[in-house]
C-alpha cells in the first residue's frame, strides 16, 4: 500500500524508481497514470489533475499526454510494426496520412525503418522494444512511464534502448519515470527515488 508519496518530475528529467518487488512500483505507475484511482491525494500531469477526472475524459487524456513502455513490450500481434505506431496517433485524431508520415519518422529514429512491416512475433525483443518506444512517442506526450524497460532484453539492448529514452527526453522535453530492479539502469537517471514501506525516499 502506498502512503505519503510526494514527489515531482520535471520536463526533460530522467528519474528512476527503484524498489523491491511487491513495494508497489507498478501500482504507482498506474495511479500516475490514471489506469488506478488514488484513494487520497492528488495526481498532476502537464498542468491537469488526474484524480478529479472521470471515465472517458481519463482515458483520452491518458492518450494524448502520457506514454507507456512495458517491460514485455504490448505491440498487438496482428499489426505490423507501422501499422502499431499509426494506431496511437490516428487514436488521438490523425489524418491516417499524418499518421503514416509520423510512423515512418519515429521508426527511422529508433533505427527500424527497414522493419516497418514486420509483425512483431518477427521481431527480436530489443526491436520490440524499439516499436514500443516509438509508440509511446508518436503521442509527443509530456510524460513517459516506462516499466522494466530493459528487463528483458540483454544487455546490448538495453543499453540501447536507454539512449533512446535519453535522446527522447533530450528532443522532446519528456518527463521521464522509470521503474526498474536494477542499481545500474538506475544510474542512467539524472535522481533515483527510492520505494520502501509505500513510501518514496
Amino acid at each position: 500500500m502506498l502512503a505519503g508519496v510526494d514527489f515531482h518530475i520535471a520536463r526533460s528529467e530522467r528519474v528512476a524508481l527503484l524498489g523491491a518487488s511487491g513495494s508497489g512500483k507498478s501500482t504507482l505507475l498506474n495511479l500516475i497514470a490514471g489506469i488506478e484511482p488514488p484513494d487520497s491525494g492528488q495526481i498532476w500531469v502537464a498542468g491537469t489533475e488526474l484524480s478529479g477526472m472521470r471515465e472517458p475524459a481519463i482515458t483520452l487524456f491518458r492518450r494524448r499526454h502520457i506514454g507507456f513502455v512495458y517491460q514485455f513490450f504490448n505491440l498487438l500481434p496482428t499489426l505490423t510494426a507501422m501499422e502499431n505506431i499509426r494506431l496511437s496517433r490516428e487514436l488521438n485524431g490523425a489524418s491516417a496520412a499524418e499518421a503514416r508520415r509520423l510512423a515512418k519518422s519515429l521508426l527511422q529514429r529508433v533505427g527500424m525503418a527497414d522493419r516497418a512491416d514486420a509483425y512483431p512475433e518477427q521481431l527480436s525483443g530489443g526491436e520490440q522494444q524499439r516499436v514500443a518506444i516509438a509508440r509511446a512517442l508518436a503521442q509527443r506526450p509530456a510524460l513517459i512511464l516506462a516499466d522494466e524497460p530493459t528487463g528483458s532484453l540483454d544487455a546490448k539492448a538495453g543499453e540501447l534502448v536507454l539512449q533512446m529514452l535519453d535522446e527522447a527526453v533530450r528532443q522532446d522535453g519528456t518527463g521521464l519515470l522509470m521503474v526498474t530492479h536494477s542499481e545500474q539502469v538506475a544510474t542512467f537517471a539524472q535522481r533515483i527515488l527510492y520505494l520502501h514501506e509505500g513510501r518514496v525516499k
